[in-house]
């Protein structure tokens, strides 16, 4: 984990001495310089180089289609090409600053600024994907307040609990996939790895979070108790948070406005299943370029798809009895789900007729 290695720390250290040392105007500047450095010591003089251009063209306004292109390029099965560090977050977020601009939702925006926004380090590695008019206007707010310091390394000290304590432990009994041969066994298995994979993930999440926290800059929320979600649609309100946010934005919405304007026009369940299904087969395909991935996002579509249906002829009930079956059920379906998420999908075929008793 690059935020326990000595020399992230002391880089940390030294910028956040910085970041308070120099006068306000010069604080994008400071963060965009450790930043930059940050990713020199990490990912590399060539890969940097990268970056830095795909910056330049965010800033000039190059085309969308650009920064998708070079997304696909890296996440191609036998691709050649290395796929920068946190490329994926840093990708979406470029593409949220050309696209906000065209919108005139962003107005005069500084290289420096960009910089910044683009190089922060606590949130290069596995997001939260930021929004750059909200971070832009929290490095200018930021003040040294020592109920920010205490916040933000409590928040680092919680991520890394949820590491080493919880995720890392979890992993020892997702490693044993490889010789599940009962239900009892898959269930467990399959139970671990959704927990392993919310608890590794969002201690990333409060761990950047805790860092900025420090510095008096507010990072988005990323989880918020996503298993304790009573149906399929809250779940993607409170995991991924901002992946969620962004699909939402700038995939979910623009798409189900183009539908409008086809034949269909007539049949918004139709407009919205078509959306989630189109939407959810790219977020699988953003995961990993592989049939299962795909796969786990067109399942995750069918069943907001089919929620959306169902909520259009069985209204909400704030009954509590009623609200922790839809907990189960949620945790149920989602934890299916993750079968071909950690396994090739013969062997997730295998696991998942253990789980209902169809092999032995």
């Amino acid at each position: 984990m690059i935020f326990t290695e000595l020399r992230f720390v002391l880089l940390f250290a030294l910028c956040w001495i910085a970041f308070f040392a120099v006068p306000r105007r010069w604080r994008s500047a400071t963060l965009a310089a450790f930043g930059i450095v940050f990713y020199a010591i990490f990912a590399g003089p060539g890969v940097l180089g990268v970056v830095l251009l795909l910056t330049l063209a965010a800033y000039v306004r190059a085309p969308v289609l650009l920064f998708v292109i070079v997304l696909a390029a890296v996440k191609l099965p036998g691709s050649p090409w290395i796929a920068p560090l946190g490329l994926s977050y840093l990708t979406f977020e470029l593409i949220h600053v050309v696209v906000e601009r065209r919108r005139g939702r962003i107005g005069e925006m500084s290289f420096t600024d960009l910089l910044a926004f683009v190089f922060f380090a606590p949130a290069r590695i596995a997001g939260p994907i930021k929004r750059f008019p909200q971070f832009r206007d929290s490095v200018d707010a930021a003040a040294l307040s020592g109920d920010d310091v205490y916040a933000g390394v409590l928040r680092i000290l919680l991520g890394l609990a949820k590491k080493f304590l919880l995720a890392d432990v979890l992993a020892l009994t997702v490693a044993e996939s490889e010789y599940v041969s009962s239900m009892r066994q898959a269930w467990l298995v399959v139970i671990a790895f959704g927990l392993q994979l919310f608890l590794d993930f969002s201690a990333y999440s409060d761990i950047a979070i805790g860092f900025a926290r420090t510095l008096g800059i507010r990072l988005p929320e990323n989880f918020n108790r996503p298993y304790l979600a009573a149906n399929i649609r809250e779940f993607w309100e409170r995991w991924h948070i901002t992946l969620s946010q962004w699909v939402r934005d700038y995939v979910f919405t623009p798409l189900g406005r183009a539908l409008f304007g086809t034949r269909l026009r007539p049949y918004p369940a139709a407009i919205a299943a078509i959306s989630y299904l189109a939407t959810f087969a790219i977020v699988g395909a953003w995961h990993g370029l592989e049939p299962r991935f795909v796969l786990w996002g067109l399942y995750h579509g069918a069943l907001l798809a089919g929620f959306n249906l169902w909520r259009r002829y069985v209204p909400p009930s704030d009954s509590r009895p009623l609200r922790a079956l839809g907990i189960v059920t949620t945790f149920f379906f989602v934890t299916i789900g993750w079968v071909p998420f950690f396994l090739p999908l013969e062997k997730a075929a295998h696991v998942w007729a253990l789980m209902f008793g169809l092999a032995r």
